[in-house]
């Protein structure tokens, strides 16, 4: 078994530690002071080919693993937490449409990725963290697609995010098989996001709370079959 990372691993570790040195560990006093991502950041990494890293190549991404995404959160992590924090994350809002979206989807939203733009992952609620099984933000059925209605909070990136991957139960009676995923743009009427939470640390990486008012979301925008979003969570 070889645990020695290979001769392209280490070109990608060099390439992310000398852009974590030379374009992160300048801005990171400031950005933590202003609690501010600075998206001049998220440009030059996109065009250098540091984010998106895991999306397919005939989408825009590199087509790399999980291992070459580790090595390129710890080096610009290294520079600072919150901004390395802010660039990657599009990884974790990203998998889901991976994992379960149609080839529509995966053209339009993780095209929009590979572009440069930002999205959020929106599980956590105030009484489901860890408990997946206990949101309570509903998607109920309407002509054409659902409402969602309810909240989320903790949500990484969430003032900087275009759209959303949102889960929320289609059928509460049955529990975690009632669970559904959802892809919503981020100006969806009714969709309010908060002002960033004050943090201990990570403050370059914004953290808000997401509300959702009866915002209508077209079933084309469904994430795989109703009932499958607990399982693509734990994916």
């Amino acid at each position: 078994m070889q645990f020695q990372l290979n001769e392209d691993q280490r070109q990608i570790q060099a390439l992310a530690e000398q852009f974590s040195r030379n374009e992160i560990e300048s801005r990171a006093a400031k950005a933590d002071r202003e609690a501010a991502f600075p998206m001049e950041v998220q440009e030059q990494a996109v065009a250098l080919g540091l984010v998106n890293t895991t999306l397919p190549q005939s989408l825009g991404g590199q087509g790399l693993g999980s291992l070459e995404l580790v090595i390129i959160t710890e080096a610009l992590c290294r520079g600072c937490l919150g901004i390395g924090t802010a660039l990657c994350i599009n990884a974790l809002a990203s998998e889901p449409i991976l994992i379960a979206g149609n080839e529509a989807q995966k053209e339009e939203y993780l095209g929009r990725i590979a572009q440069g733009a930002l999205a959020s992952f929106a599980l956590t609620e105030p009484s489901a963290g860890s408990d997946v099984a206990s949101i309570r933000t509903r998607a109920d059925r309407v002509a054409g697609g659902y409402r969602l209605s309810g909240g989320k909070i903790w949500i990484s990136n969430a003032t900087l995010a275009e759209f959303f991957v949102v889960f929320a139960k289609t059928d509460p009676d049955l529990g975690y098989k009632g669970m559904t995923a959802f892809i919503v743009p981020a100006d969806s009427p009714g969709l309010t996001v908060g002002e960033p939470l004050s943090k201990l640390g990570q403050k370059a990486a914004p953290t808000a709370e997401v509300f959702f008012d009866q915002v209508f979301v077209p079933e084309a925008l469904r994430l795989g079959e109703e009932g499958s979003g607990f399982t693509l969570a734990m994916k």
